[in-house]
């Protein structure tokens, strides 16, 4: 169908890289200012029997800033991509990964302070928390919708490519990205719904190590698997769209660790 300016072009669509682009300075920015955080924390006396506490505020911290830095390093690489190709949308969905699980860490590090400095107020900042996790799901998600105009642009290998791959028309496109977006919203609200309750994990010291430990592991996979996904294909190989394997683990894990950290959030 031609579009508003006569060629024949599917109308509504998005480019991922200039997304890309826009967020990298916006991501690093965010993660730098957790420094003077930390920095704040261990110079400040502690309240008696804080200390397990603190250092979970302080590791959530540190994660929150290696995962902003390296995700809006793999946005910038991203963006800086010359064609359109049908590997960018899973790239953006795993280096998603690591700038979500940024923003779960600042907004649950905000929740471990007030559960040491305004204990009354820690359930508004556990709620900030969910939310930010549901959000960092939706948007993790919605790379699918505009997946379908990604990969080969030579119509005469486009449509037997096509025929191939996961997401292959645009409605199907938006489709896939509703069901994904409710699946992996559904960890996350069962978390929050838990907290409301009175469910909680007691952290040992070594639970807090464990905690952030995975915290920064989930951030790191999804930093090296965006960097090896923005790999081109060669000459003599097919490019490799978003597949259900990529995106449902992906935007899943950021779920699941939303309902951790709620339910491990004092």
């Amino acid at each position: 169908m031609p579009n508003s300016a006569g060629a024949q072009d599917a109308e509504g669509r998005y480019d991922v890289r200039k997304g890309a682009t826009a967020y990298a300075p916006i991501v690093g920015a965010f993660g730098a200012l957790a420094v003077p955080t930390v920095t704040v924390l261990f110079t400040q006396p502690q309240p008696e029997g804080s200390g397990k506490l603190i250092a979970l505020a302080c590791g959530l911290l540190v994660v929150a800033m290696i995962g902003s830095l390296t995700g809006s390093i793999g946005l910038a690489a991203i963006g800086a991509e010359r064609d359109q190709t049908a590997n960018l949308p899973p790239a953006v969905m795993y280096t998603a990964v690591p700038v979500v699980i940024s923003l779960l860490s600042v907004l649950a590090s905000f929740e471990v302070l007030s559960a040491v400095y305004l204990p009354e107020e820690k359930g508004l900042f556990a709620v900030t928390t969910a939310v930010g996790g549901l959000a960092g799901c939706y948007f993790t998600s919605f790379t699918v919708a505009d997946s379908w105009q990604s990969g080969p642009s030579d119509p005469a290998v486009r449509g037997p490519w096509k025929d191939t791959q996961w997401v292959k028309e645009k409605s199907d496109a938006y489709a896939k990205a509703d069901w994904l977006a409710i699946t992996s919203v559904v960890p996350g609200a069962v978390g929050l719904v838990l907290y409301l309750s009175g469910f909680h994990v007691h952290l040992t010291a070594a639970g807090v190590n464990w905690l952030v430990g995975s915290g920064l592991a989930l951030a790191m996979a999804g930093t090296f698997l965006g960097v090896q996904r923005t790999k081109h294909a060669m000459e003599d190989s097919k490019q490799r769209g978003v597949r259900w394997q990529e995106a449902y683990p992906t935007s899943v894990a950021v779920g699941l660790y939303t309902l951790v950290l709620l339910i491990c959030l004092p």
